[in-house]
């Protein structure tokens, strides 16, 4: 069996893709939209990749921020071998800001606070192989800050006949997008919002690099992908918003793509704001429904505290695929 893991720089330092030298010295990361551009020792904004010895390296590879095995549906995947465990880690750092991140202990950790323990592509995979994982799942933090990792484990998983899973925001570039996805057979993208000025001013980041990844995913890959919108009191739970995300979204993915609805919990920088409520939560699935989505509602809360586990508000024929 093959053997798949990186020279490493230094203990958990490999060299990195996808960059080049600007004129003024200044190495350019081109992983994702963000392009950051850095002087000799300088780091991204993720964190975890760095300018060094004149290129770019990732210093977090082979450093897991915990595993957990779970079910398939928790990443979300509904239609994606349902019933099946997954073997789910993720590393440290994120490309994106969101002041709402409720996985934020990991996302904006630095990766000498969080990053314990070690595990190769081979590790990895034989542990879910010995634990009767279906696949292996890059999560917590997104998978793209850390591709090279995430590409060779994928590649340690394909070779023991398991699927491979990417929970991500899709904020990444066309060129590192086509090595990323040829390795994965699923994922769930969060679509944070539909406005360009809550990506600004929530996420410091852009949407319309989010909605180009998804149109590609449909288009060009034979990826399974399910897409999540976290809806935040106030900030892109509007009914109009709702409305029109339903319509892009069926004009450019059609009615087959799940479009998973989730709860809001005051976290992070955004601990003033409420709850997301339940009427929201059915309130928006039902505006998908009206437009042939295939919409779903999940982690809905009630007034009691208590969650609640929702069936799929409409049936499409998205509910038959991967169900092997």
């Amino acid at each position: 069996m093959a053997i798949f893991h990186r020279e490493m720089v230094q203990a958990g330092v490999v060299e990195g893709q996808w960059w080049h030298r600007l004129d003024d010295g200044r190495i350019q990361c081109d992983l994702c939209p963000r392009e950051c551009k850095l002087h000799e020792g300088q780091r991204g904004f993720c964190f975890v990749r760095q300018a060094q010895d004149g290129g770019i390296v990732l210093t977090s590879y082979g450093r897991a921020s915990g595993f957990c095995i779970d079910p398939i549906e928790k990443k979300p995947l509904n239609h994606f071998y349902p019933g099946t465990s997954v073997l789910s880690f993720g590393t440290a750092g994120c490309n994106l800001g969101c002041r709402f991140c409720q996985n934020w202990d990991i996302s904006k950790a630095r990766a000498i606070d969080r990053l314990g323990d070690w595990a190769s592509p081979d590790e990895v995979a034989d542990a879910a192989a010995r634990r009767g994982c279906h696949s292996i799942a890059f999560t917590y933090n997104d998978p793209v800050i850390f591709a090279e990792y995430a590409i060779d484990c994928a590649r340690a998983a394909h070779e023991r006949g398991l699927k491979t899973v990417a929970v991500t925001a899709g904020y990444i570039n066309p060129e590192p997008r086509r090595e990323f996805y040829a390795r994965m057979d699923a994922a769930n993208v969060d679509l944070k919002a539909f406005t360009g000025e809550f990506y600004h001013k929530l996420c410091f980041g852009e949407l319309e690099p989010v909605l180009d990844t998804l149109r590609w995913l449909k288009a060009e890959t034979s990826v399974w992908f399910e897409v999540t919108t976290l809806l935040i009191p106030g900030h892109n739970d509007s009914e109009d918003e709702i409305v029109r995300l339903s319509d892009w979204f069926l004009n450019n993915l059609g009615p087959d793509v799940p479009l998973h609805f989730t709860a809001f919990h005051p976290d992070f920088k955004m601990l003033d704001v409420p709850a997301t409520p339940p009427e929201t939560l059915v309130r928006a699935p039902q505006a998908g429904a009206r437009r042939r989505v295939a919409s779903h509602l999940r982690r809905q809360h009630s007034r009691l505290g208590k969650r609640l586990n929702v069936l799929p508000v409409v049936w499409s024929s998205a509910h038959r695929a991967r169900l092997v």
